[in-house]
């Protein structure tokens, strides 16, 4: 992947999982609003949330569904776009910046905000593996064979 497409990639699966993220709040703030009522736990410690089971609330899961789908598919879509610049990094001379990924994203696992930085980092500064030509063997003169018979 050249980096111009690991840009796209990893942009669009930030949409796509910020988009998510808003389906999924938006609707669970409806439902809990006009979906059904609250009232006294049994114990006395606060609320509990009793559903209608009418269309809005059914509509209103049927949203949270697809929102939660939209951000796994685009969790995914960064996960191609993380393993791409590893692979568009390892085709550097210097292992630098592919240490700097690899960690990034293995430590994001942990703290999320270190691969987001990571990745962002190499999206502003890092070079385009795709971009470094292959040093190959000189390919000298050619050879002159005497022909046999």
């Amino acid at each position: 992947m050249t980096k111009r497409t690991i840009t796209r990639t990893w942009l669009g699966g930030l949409v796509g999982l910020a988009v998510g993220l808003v389906v999924v709040a938006f609707s669970v703030g409806l439902m809990l609003g006009y979906g059904g009522t609250f009232t006294a736990a049994q114990n006395g410690n606060g609320y509990d949330f009793v559903p209608r089971f009418d269309g809005f609330f059914w509509t209103m899961v049927g949203l949270m569904v697809a929102g939660i789908s939209l951000t796994a598919v685009g969790g995914l879509v960064q996960l191609a776009a993380w393993i791409g610049t590893l692979v568009n990094t390892y085709r550097l001379e210097d292992k630098t910046w592919f240490a700097v990924v690899l960690a990034g994203g293995l430590l994001g696992l942990a703290f999320g905000l270190l691969g987001f930085a990571a990745m962002v980092a190499y999206l502003v500064a890092g070079p385009d593996g795709m971009a470094v030509r292959q040093i190959s063997a000189p390919a000298g003169r050619p050879s002159t064979f005497a022909p046999t018979t």
